[in-house]
């Protein structure tokens, strides 16, 4: 009886050990940081034109076969967690649905947005990917669909900050 509370003993020390290490593991990896990403909840597209914004701003007609869209060049997350000022519009006028990606410098994919479908928009959203604390001077890519089928991209520029 004295073994088996000591095999037993011995088991949860060990099972206390591995699971502290894998713990250990994941926060080095930032496993935990995009675990935590992914929980966090997104934002919402909805149907309209963004609030907050200048009416003369907003785009009223696009012609046929054309991309044009709102999109913030400053977007601003209070951590690497919250939602960010995104502030994407799909015009009405517009032929296609839109779908932005967001590239850092280097490449790395750190957004993607929801399908944002003609008369729709998304004020706030959460990044992709975990950033730290900074600056990024990015890239984007306004893919247009039709039936679900890329026809197209416009792309530019953007700074994400991360506080």
């Amino acid at each position: 009886m004295a073994k088996n509370k000591a095999n037993k003993k011995i088991i949860l020390i060990s099972a206390v050990a591995v699971l502290a290490v894998v713990i250990g593991i994941l926060f080095m990896t930032g496993t935990v940081s995009q675990i935590r990403l992914k929980l966090s909840p997104g934002g919402k597209v909805s149907e309209g034109v963004l609030s907050g914004v200048d009416p003369d701003v907003h785009i009223m007609n696009v012609p046929e076969g054309e991309i044009r869209y709102l999109i913030n060049k400053r977007i601003v997350f209070e951590d690497k967690y919250s939602l960010g000022s995104v502030m994407l519009e799909n015009p009405e006028t517009c032929l296609y649905d839109i779908k932005f990606v967001i590239y850092r410098d280097n490449g790395e994919m750190i957004y993607t947005s929801p399908m944002i479908k003609p008369g729709e928009c998304l004020e706030k959203d959460k990044l992709t990917e975990v950033l730290d604390s900074g600056e990024y001077n990015c890239s984007y890519s306004a893919q247009a669909y039709l039936n679900g089928e890329l026809q197209g991209e416009v792309t530019g520029v953007v700074t994400v900050i991360v506080g």
